[in-house]
């Protein structure tokens, strides 16, 4: 569902006439033949190029008209000072825990990146720690969260350490406007009913 709803957002910016700039998808490399499936599939109207490969520098410099680019965290990181000249309307990031790491190549990549909205879609946007969140928070707006050192001392130990039930709520309540998180409640009726076979 994730990369279908990214997707009606894009083509809305671009029938608003808001989409006068690229929107740029990093993937990690598994998921580029997803992308490129679902966008033919959900808006063939849209000009999509992919940045992987060889060929990429020579598409690179002929983005006119287009309306999406893929590219994955890799080759963002080994391309960023040419891909950091570009603007974009919009930076989506796919399986976001790849920027989980505050000083990874792939973080530093996309902070870099000259974007008017910023999104991050992932399943578990926190795998070990409160740090990845931070770190993906960090990205996305910048300063919400604080500086890290001061986001561990203020979150990450009382809720970790501590399992201080007060510190929960107050990160939860500060960063619930930001997410959109579909549980298996609020799509229960799109799943089919559960079949149970006995052996």
């Amino acid at each position: 569902g994730k990369t279908a709803q990214t997707i009606a957002h894009i083509v809305i910016e671009q029938a608003e006439g808001r989409l006068d700039r690229p929107a740029l998808v990093v993937v990690p490399t598994s998921l580029v033949p997803n992308w490129s499936a679902e966008l033919a599939r959900f808006a063939p109207h849209l000009r999509v190029v992919v940045l992987h490969g060889l060929d990429r520098h020579e598409k690179r410099r002929e983005l006119d008209g287009v309306h999406v680019v893929i590219t994955t965290y890799t080759v963002l990181a080994r391309d960023i000072e040419d891909m950091a000249q570009l603007a974009w309307h919009l930076l989506v990031l796919d399986e976001a825990q790849a920027i989980k790491s505050p000083s990874a190549k792939a973080t530093h990549a996309v902070c870099r990146l000259d974007t008017r909205h910023r999104l991050c879609l992932s399943g578990t946007p926190i795998e070990n720690n409160l740090g990845e969140l931070w770190s993906q928070f960090a990205f996305l707006m910048p300063g919400l969260l604080g500086q890290r050192k001061n986001f561990s001392r203020r979150f990450r130990t009382p809720i970790e350490k501590e399992n201080d039930p007060v510190r929960r709520r107050q990160l939860a309540t500060r960063i619930r406007p930001f997410i959109l998180r579909r549980t298996k409640a609020a799509v229960a009726t799109e799943l089919p009913p559960k079949h149970t076979i006995l052996r």
